[in-house]
């Protein structure tokens, strides 16, 4: 092709597609600021640290209850949705932090107690990752 010729259709279309693309990344990053930014104002720093503290020392499925509908009571549903997709996140990426802690010496118990669940979903995820491997 030379200087003087139009550009091919594929070349318009690869242009139109690239700036589209540019475009949506943008867009998404955009929108991810906004996302951060809000769930950071919605959901402070001790709010987790408190849910999560009263939760751990809820030993009985009425005191969970209770601390329940004091979460209900006491945040935004902005906050809520922030925090369900955050441990939805936490609980997607739990299997590879579980792989993680085990690399680095934890012992299943140990890894259990620090995340909140039972030792037999701790070896049951570690049996189920070395058999992947």
């Amino acid at each position: 092709m030379t200087e003087n010729q139009p550009e091919s259709r594929a070349s318009r279309f690869r242009s139109y597609a690239e700036d589209r693309l540019v475009e949506a990344v943008a867009d998404m990053r955009a929108r991810y600021a906004a996302q951060r930014a809000a769930a950071i104002k919605s959901v402070p720093p001790e709010v987790l640290a408190d849910l999560s503290c009263a939760y751990e020392v809820a030993s009985t499925p009425q005191e969970q209850q209770t601390v329940a509908i004091n979460v209900a009571d006491g945040i935004t549903l902005e906050a809520a949705g922030t925090i369900r997709r955050a441990a939805k996140a936490i609980e997607l990426g739990t299997p590879r932090m579980i792989e993680r802690a085990t690399a680095d010496g934890m012992t299943p118990t140990e890894i259990a107690q620090v995340l909140g669940v039972t030792d037999s979903y701790v070896r049951r995820i570690i049996r189920e990752r070395s058999s992947e491997t």
